[in-house]
């Protein structure tokens, strides 16, 4: 398994998480879940593959994909040049907070093929341009979050109005047990990352064999565990090591990595090159790195 990395400064202050993609190299961002809404929209160039449960799209450019919470998905894509797309993440909680009736309805929201639409598209094409427009103004205008802020509830606005449908089960009662049994798995490692996991404490933990717990996540997840307990501890300790002098023995040890080598090795492999060389490289301002991002814009099988 190979790590990529792309690194993404975001604002605390937003309400959505607003990542620009704008490399021409090949990637892979294997199959994953998480609460957040995510929007794909290709500004120019295309994304070849986005996969999600089951299905599989062409995005091209002025296509808006959207990705309903915990859908299992992915996407690929060659290379090419001129290539720019925004991905929009919006938390769940978010939502919920300003329309508590969101667990009874998902989004249908996929540009490609939908003639019926158009208008509403172009609406949400419209938001989703002026986000981008602001968001790329943060560093020089003070006053752009908060102008992205406002647009995030339109966009919310423009969803519910436009694209909201009623939550059907569609008997997928099994996958949604997966979900959950997903959830807690990666909640409970999360929370429990500095301790010794092993497939053995997991699988006692869950009620499930190590066999089967190994295959269940590598399936629905793309990744096995080892490698998502990695990304977890990387994540946590990045803020360490670009915020404080700490060695890099103690950060290691802080942080559920049973020595400085396994560290070492895990962190070259995902930035590629070690820790020492990227903390002298940059300034201790802290930068945004977060396990979904690891696990989207960096590992891929």
């Amino acid at each position: 398994m190979e790590y990529k990395y792309e690194m993404v400064k975001t604002d605390g202050q937003l309400p959505v998480k607003v990542i620009i993609h704008t490399a021409d190299v090949q990637m892979h961002i294997p199959r994953h879940w998480h609460e957040s809404i995510e929007i794909s929209y290709v500004l120019s160039g295309k994304i070849d593959e986005i996969y999600i449960d089951g299905k599989v799209y062409e995005s091209l450019q002025g296509d808006v994909v959207l990705i309903n919470s915990n859908a299992i998905h992915s996407f690929s894509v060659n290379s090419g040049k001129n290539r720019k797309a925004v991905t929009l993440l919006i938390p769940y909680e978010f939502i919920e907070n300003i329309y508590p009736d969101i667990d009874q309805a998902s989004f249908h929201c996929i540009s490609a093929g939908d003639t019926g639409r158009k208008l509403q598209f172009e609406e949400l094409r419209s938001n989703i341009h002026s986000i981008v427009d602001a968001y790329e103004k943060i560093e020089i205008d003070p006053l752009a979050y908060i102008k992205v802020t406002s647009l995030s509830y339109e966009l919310i606005y423009i969803l519910l109005k436009n694209f909201k449908i009623q939550k059907t089960n569609n008997g997928k009662i099994t996958t949604q047990k997966y979900l959950e049994r997903l959830s807690m798995i990666a909640g409970y490692i999360k929370e429990n990352y500095r301790q010794n996991l092993t497939i053995d404490h997991l699988s006692t933990r869950f009620h499930l064999s190590a066999e089967y717990l190994s295959r269940f996540f590598h399936k629905h997840t793309g990744m096995t565990v080892l490698h998502y307990i990695q990304a977890v501890r990387l994540e946590k300790s990045y803020a360490d090591l670009m915020n404080t002098d700490y060695p890099i023995l103690r950060i290691a040890l802080n942080h559920g990595f049973p020595n400085e080598k396994s560290y070492i090795r895990v962190f070259k492999a995902f930035f590629h090159e070690t820790p020492y060389q990227y903390r002298k490289k940059r300034s201790c301002k802290s930068q945004d790195l977060t396990i979904d991002k690891i696990i989207k814009d960096g590992i891929r099988s």
